[in-house]
């Protein structure tokens, strides 16, 4: 088997799918390695690009629509979930809407390259009653550009990622990749969370227009922060 496929744990396409489709749902599952990694596959001829960019859009926008749903019907109890997973207070919330209110399309778009936005777009998408077409369309485009990118740097660099594997399992180390993946992930679980508010904090404006926030300062009431 290709050493890359050993390491990127998405020789699957159905592997791939889930991993890309976990990570956009919320949880702290890295999609970008095994999508370099597919990409590597794809430069090789082990893979189809076509069939691997279409399954990883397809798992991108199906998580997104999950999302974009609970905020249409559950508005402030969507918001409240949000908090409650421990991503975001109330506080990032109401700088985040403000921010929507103003760029809603261009936020959709760029949320899957910024650290915590990708999780939290569909649902606003949802809470600010954008319509379903519109937002299909840009989460389309939003998750075409993102798996794209990775799966295009994953075939740029497919020679490099060969030889690190290859001297991997040359020198024994081979066995330590899962080791790293599943370091890896604990330590989003734990400081992930951390991290992103700590970013939207020092990027997100203070100011804004009133909206979805008139029902996020309920939420700041009713959860200890």
């Amino acid at each position: 088997m290709n050493p890359i496929a050993t390491f990127s744990f998405s020789h699957s396409t159905a592997a791939l799918c889930l991993i890309v489709f976990l990570e956009q749902a919320g949880l702290p599952v890295p999609a970008a390695p095994s999508l370099l990694a597919a990409g590597a596959l794809c430069a090789t001829g082990e893979a189809q690009t076509a069939t691997i960019g279409g399954l990883a859009v397809l798992a991108c926008v199906l998580a997104d629509s999950i999302w974009f749903f609970i905020g249409r019907r559950g508005g402030n109890r969507a918001m409240r979930l949000i908090c409650r997973l421990g991503l975001f207070n109330a506080a990032s919330l109401q700088r985040m809407e403000r921010r929507f209110s103003r760029h809603s399309s261009p936020f959709v778009i760029v949320a899957k390259f910024v650290p915590g936005l990708s999780v939290i777009a569909p649902p606003l998408a949802g809470a600010f009653g954008m319509s379903t077409s519109r937002f299909l369309l840009l989460d389309f485009l939003s998750s075409t550009l993102y798996s794209g990118a990775y799966l295009a740097l994953g075939a740029l660099f497919s020679d490099q990622m060969q030889k690190i594997t290859r001297l991997l399992d040359h020198l024994g180390l081979g066995s330590l990749i899962p080791l790293l993946l599943l370091t890896t992930g604990y330590l989003a679980v734990h400081y992930y969370p951390a991290f992103a508010k700590r970013k939207l904090s020092a990027s997100l404006p203070l100011t804004g227009r009133a909206g979805v926030g008139n029902q996020l300062k309920t939420i700041q009431q009713a959860i200890p922060l």
